[in-house]
C-alpha cells in the first residue's frame, strides 16, 4: 500500500506553461486499492546554508482518496497556506480554493475552477486574487485516459503554447513534444511512464524494490557531478514513514563523497477504519 506524492516544477528552455503534461502526470498518482487514507500529517526539514527550515503538512482525504484540504504550516505554527478541494458525484474535481501568506502583504486567495464534456475532457480556469481570469488550460484525452494534449492559454484568451504526447507501453516511455503559439517546436522529452517492477527505465535514476527514487543526478550542465540519494523507512502496510535527502559529489570511479543532509521528511499516517 505505498503511496507517493510528488510535487514537480517543470520548466521549459524557451516557454513556461502554467500547466504541462510531465507535471500532471507526475501528480495523477493512482492510489493502490485498498490503501484507506484518512490523514497523513508531514513535517520537512530543508538544510541550506542559512540552517534548518522546516514545514508541516496536514492533508486530509475523502473515502474515494481524494484530497479534501491541504494545510501547510511554518516552523512557528503559522498557516502559509491552505487548499481546500471540492468534487462531484462522480469524483472529479470541479473547484480548488486556495489561501496563502505573502510576507509584507498578508494572506491572498484564489481559485480555481474545472469543468468536462461528455467524453472527459476539460478545462481548468484560474482565478487570481481580484477574481480575474489568470490562466486556462484544456486537457484532452485518449480512451484510456492518458493525457495526450495539453493547451495553455493567457488570462485573456490568447494561446501561450500546447503540449502533445504519445504513449508507448511496451517501451516504457512516453515521448512529449512542446510546441508555442506559432505551432514552432520548443522542446522534446522522453519520460518514463513507470518506474515499478520490470518497467524501470535504464538511466542513472535508480529505484528500490517499491518504486521509489533512491538515487539521481542533478545534471545542471555536462560537467556537473553532484548527485542525491534517497532512504526511506516503511510501516507494515508498506507506506513510507521517513524519507531522507543526502548530496554527494559523484567521482570519475563511481564513488560517492562529500554526504550532505539535504532535506529529512517524516509522515504519521492516520487509516479510516
Amino acid at each position: 500500500m505505498r503511496f507517493t506524492i510528488l510535487l514537480t516544477t517543470f520548466l521549459l528552455s524557451q516557454l513556461t506553461f502554467s500547466q504541462s503534461i510531465a507535471s500532471f502526470n507526475t501528480n495523477n498518482t493512482k492510489y493502490i486499492e485498498n490503501v484507506n487514507f484518512a490523514q497523513i500529517i508531514e513535517k520537512t526539514s530543508f538544510y541550506n546554508s542559512d540552517g534548518i527550515q522546516t514545514e508541516i503538512e496536514h492533508k486530509n482525504f475523502n473515502k474515494s482518496m481524494q484530497l479534501t484540504s491541504l494545510k501547510r504550516f511554518n516552523d512557528e505554527n503559522k498557516l502559509i497556506w491552505l487548499n481546500i478541494y471540492k468534487y462531484d458525484s462522480l469524483q472529479r474535481r470541479v473547484r480548488l480554493d486556495n489561501k496563502r501568506w505573502i510576507n509584507l502583504i498578508g494572506y491572498q486567495t484564489k481559485h480555481t475552477e474545472y469543468k468536462y464534456d461528455s467524453i472527459g475532457n476539460s478545462v481548468q480556469i484560474d482565478y487570481n486574487y481580484q477574481k480575474q481570469i489568470s490562466n486556462i488550460a484544456q486537457y484532452f484525452f485518449d480512451k484510456e485516459k492518458n493525457l495526450i494534449r495539453l493547451e495553455n492559454f493567457a488570462g485573456n484568451g490568447s494561446l501561450i503554447g500546447y503540449e502533445t504526447a504519445n504513449y508507448d507501453y511496451k517501451k516504457n516511455i512516453v515521448a512529449i513534444n512542446q510546441y508555442n503559439n506559432k505551432n514552432e517546436l520548443v522542446n522534446s522529452n522522453n519520460r518514463a511512464i513507470s518506474h515499478s517492477g520490470n518497467k524501470k527505465q535504464k538511466s542513472s535514476n535508480k529505484y528500490n524494490e517499491q518504486g521509489d527514487l533512491i538515487f539521481y543526478k542533478r545534471n545542471w550542465n555536462d560537467n556537473d557531478n553532484v548527485c542525491y540519494t534517497i532512504k526511506y523507512k516503511y510501516d507494515k502496510k508498506g507506506n513510507w514513514i521517513s524519507k531522507k535527502r543526502y548530496s554527494h559529489i559523484l567521482t570519475q570511479n563511481g564513488k560517492l563523497k562529500n554526504k550532505k543532509t539535504k532535506m529529512i521528511k517524516t509522515r504519521k499516517i492516520k487509516c479510516r477504519e
